[in-house]
């Protein structure tokens, strides 16, 4: 069946995420400029860690900017192998999943390293540095539930019997029979199912809100389809009897038609 049409990143929407990643940069390198002159060697540690840790921060959101200008097209439908079964689907673009677990990992680091200098120095600011402690702590989670594959970038994969998506909640199975519908709202994909979703779902704590069983929600921000033309082709598709494996030639056959701008929906 013919491919969800792509459509190109750029006008307002690349061109404000790239002012709003300068605008905070601008933000940080403006503290790090009053900050700067005001620290000498019998400063507190802790300043020291924020001083840096501002820095860090200000250097990933240029990263990201740089990025941005230089990507004039997000991720589009390809054919894939999932768990090494043939599959069509579609991962967000990477870049600003990478940015923010970044700021994370700083974060994390930041935290504990706060209260590792609140407790060798002793008497209060060992209580001081107990809450940035537990708040790195709580980051340190975040990303190491990203290692263990718990938390995800959002995806969507179709494969001949199953439809799998992935969010930074954690990752959703259906079978390919159970869709009932699928529609989009917003950003956003949702497809409804009328038999429950498997889900090896990240800890409560640090899930984006509640899961329902009964449909499965993939974000579409960051992917180079409008979510209603995503809809439509994975509407499409599951109503159709056409395996991944034999559809492979009639797909790539299939140009994708072009847009002059992507506009979020």
């Amino acid at each position: 069946m013919p491919r969800a049409a792509a459509v190109s990143f750029a006008g307002r929407t690349k061109w404000g995420e790239v002012l709003g990643n300068l605008v905070l940069a601008a933000l940080g390198a403006v503290l790090l400029l009053v900050a700067a002159p005001e620290l000498s060697g019998r400063e507190p540690i802790g300043l020291w860690l924020l001083v840096v840790y501002t820095a860090y921060a200000v250097a990933v959101t240029l990263v990201l900017a740089a990025v941005v200008v230089g990507t004039s097209r997000l991720p589009t439908l390809r054919e894939a192998t999932l768990e090494g079964r043939p599959a069509v689907g579609v991962r967000s673009w990477a870049a600003p999943w990478w940015h923010a677990n970044a700021l994370d990992l700083g974060l994390a680091a930041t935290g504990v390293a706060l209260a590792v200098a609140g407790l060798a120095t002793g008497g209060e600011w060992a209580v001081v540095g107990l809450l940035p402690g537990l708040v790195g702590l709580w980051f340190a989670v975040r990303v190491a539930l990203v290692v263990l594959g718990r938390r995800r970038p959002p995806a969507l994969w179709l494969t001949d019997d199953e439809l799998v998506v992935d969010s930074p909640s954690g990752r959703s199975r259906a079978a390919r029979s159970s869709v009932r519908a699928v529609r989009s709202r917003g950003r956003r994909v949702v497809v409804e199912l009328n038999r429950e979703a498997t889900r090896e779902a990240c800890p409560r704590p640090w899930r984006h809100g509640p899961l329902s069983r009964t449909s499965l929600v993939l974000d579409a921000t960051d992917i180079g389809h409008r979510a209603a033309d995503l809809a439509d082709w994975l509407q499409a598709e599951v109503a159709g009897s056409t395996r991944i494996g034999t559809a492979r030639a009639g797909n790539a056959a299939s140009a994708p038609r072009t847009s002059d701008r992507h506009r979020k929906e």
